[in-house]
């Protein structure tokens, strides 16, 4: 029976791992996200974060039984209250979906234990399964187990025969819940270093352990995921692996290679590096900051336009927005712009401080949104000497008036109203309400310009795991405040190029942008292409491209 449960362990967590080409070897899946935050803030008492990551993990498949056994198993490692404080979370988030008309999957039971030897010896053989040894002799007697035979009683026959022989969770689960539990109180660094051996034992590979810590680093804190860090460095060297493993790719010739930094409001900031082709070390070399679009990751069209950047002999870094993808922030895919803004400059800081980039040289780069955010950040960074978009997005004007100014005042007013609702009911506990950037399912009645958008976020063209577009919707609210363009005149005499598709709807934004900017300035359209096409498709980009690069040389000398 635990062989089995190990095998089924072992396929099911390298089945369920996601992502794209380059990253599926480093990213867990959805449901294995939740299970890490859900265990960290259950351990750590912040219920009201554990509340929205209760709902969240439900929403990604967790069976209500497979949940449970999360919040019973932790007891073991952080004690009952705060396990008891997690299942009363958890059934006040059962009962406020079941109002809401959410059938939620209890999943299967616990199967019954029939195994009728000691319990010790039951608990003794499984610890020794999850270490992949031979199970000793006897009692053990060193250590604190000499000092303290009761808790050894306790350990083996409780936690490794009780709890561990449970079957609704696989081994490779349990070491999960456990490892993240561990990471998340801090201070326990040599139970850490065991969990993470049997860790790996039983599946979890060391790129899915550095994930977990990243994990746990947005949500729980910086010196909680360096203590992590520090413990996985020395399990790696003892069993001879490598530590870096995964930070770094080569594709098309260009070296990819995962930086972080910290932005002025110390949120970690997390980026792909794109180096030229036949680097020179020696050399220093023109730099552009790459930002993503609104609900976007780095892995879609910001990475995409830095890798062909840097194709084109730039250094090119494209980043994740604070509260998104990797980078840290909570509450989690909410948006707020000045600090948009701030990530930005945040990393024009990061390159300015490379060896190999000329300071003097460094262009920003906006792609949907984050072409109002780059406008937005050189108004202020004077250190940003050449800034281009793509697609610029105006996200303020498009939250108060709507794509093609089809909000009114009124309908603003009453959004604006609900906002407010929202934030009291938040802030007392009740469940995040959520909205998709990119709907989930079209239908006959959804226009040409929402069609795009789901064939590039919700299809394998580049949809990714770290994004389903999903959003805070009291985000609205900062949105609409948000002036991109307020000063715009004053980035000259820094050049602006603003690239727009011919058939684009955004057009407008880029062309109202251009009217109040300063020269020099040049609005450049892309024949026959819509807002999206100039994302990624070839033929819009074999336009683009050039232009691009003929802009940023000439402005980059």
């Amino acid at each position: 029976m635990n062989k089995v449960n190990l095998y089924i362990g072992l396929v099911s967590l390298l089945l369920s791992i996601s992502g794209n080409i380059h990253a599926q070897n480093n990213m867990l899946s959805k449901k294995q996200e939740k299970m890490v935050t859900i265990s960290s803030f259950a351990a750590k008492g912040e219920l009201d974060k554990l509340h929205v990551e209760l709902n969240a993990g439900l929403d990604a498949g967790l069976t209500v039984n497979e949940v449970k056994e999360v919040l019973v198993h932790l007891y073991a490692y952080c004690g009952f209250p705060r396990s008891l404080r997690g299942l009363q979370t958890f059934m006040t988030v059962l009962d406020e979906r079941k109002a809401r008309g959410i059938n939620d999957t209890w999943g299967r039971e616990a199967s019954p234990i029939t195994d009728t030897r000691d319990k010790y010896e039951r608990g003794k053989e499984i610890l020794a399964e999850l270490a992949g040894v031979t199970p000793p002799e006897g009692r053990a007697t060193a250590g604190y187990a000499g000092f303290s035979p009761e808790i050894e009683t306790f350990l083996k026959e409780h936690l490794f025969a009780d709890i561990f022989e449970r079957d609704v969770l696989t081994y490779a689960q349990r070491e999960m819940v456990t490892v993240s539990v561990l990471m998340s109180i801090g201070g326990v660094e040599p139970m850490l270093n065991s969990h993470m051996n049997l860790s790996i034992n039983v599946g979890i590979t060391p790129a899915h352990l550095k994930e977990m810590i990243r994990i746990i680093e947005v949500n729980i804190g910086g010196k909680e995921a360096n203590a992590a860090s520090t413990v996985l460095n020395e399990v790696l060297q003892s069993k001879g692996l490598r530590i870096d493993t995964q930070s770094s790719e080569v594709i098309n010739g260009v070296k990819v290679e995962k930086v972080s930094f910290r932005n002025r409001i110390d949120i970690n900031v997390v980026g792909n590096l794109y180096y030229p082709s036949n680097l020179d070390i020696q050399r220093k070399y023109p730099a552009i900051v790459v930002g993503h679009t609104f609900t976007g990751v780095k892995e879609q069209t910001s990475g995409l336009h830095a890798q062909r950047l840097a194709e084109l002999g730039y250094v090119a870094l494209a980043f994740d927005a604070s509260f998104w993808g990797e980078s840290g922030g909570t509450p989690r895919n909410i948006e707020v712009p000045e600090i948009r803004v701030e990530d930005f400059s945040a990393a024009v800081d990061f390159l300015s401080n490379l060896a190999i980039v000329d300071k003097d040289r460094i262009g920003g780069l906006g792609i949907c949104g984050g072409g109002g955010y780059i406008v937005s950040a050189a108004a202020i960074d004077h250190r940003i000497k050449a800034i281009a978009t793509v697609s610029m997005y105006d996200l303020g004007r498009a939250r108060r008036q709507g794509l093609g100014d089809a909000i009114s005042y009124e309908q603003r007013m009453n959004t604006l109203d609900r906002i407010g609702e929202l934030r009291t009911k938040e802030f007392r506990g009740e469940a995040r309400t959520n909205t998709l950037g990119v709907p989930a399912q079209i239908t006959e009645a959804d226009t040409e310009n929402t069609r795009e958008f789901y064939d590039y976020y919700r299809t394998p063209r580049a949809q990714h795991p770290r994004t389903d577009t999903s959003y805070s919707l009291t985000s609205q609210a900062p949105m609409m405040n948000f002036f991109p363009f307020v000063q715009i005149e004053t980035i000259s005499p820094r050049p602006l190029l603003f690239i727009v598709g011919e058939r684009a709807v955004s057009a407008y934004f880029s062309e109202e942008a251009y009217r109040k900017a300063a020269e020099p300035k040049e609005l450049f359209v892309v024949p026959g292409a819509s807002h999206v096409d100039l994302y990624d498709r070839p033929e819009s980009l074999s336009i683009s491209l050039p232009k691009l690069d003929s802009f940023f040389k000439q402005y980059l000398k």
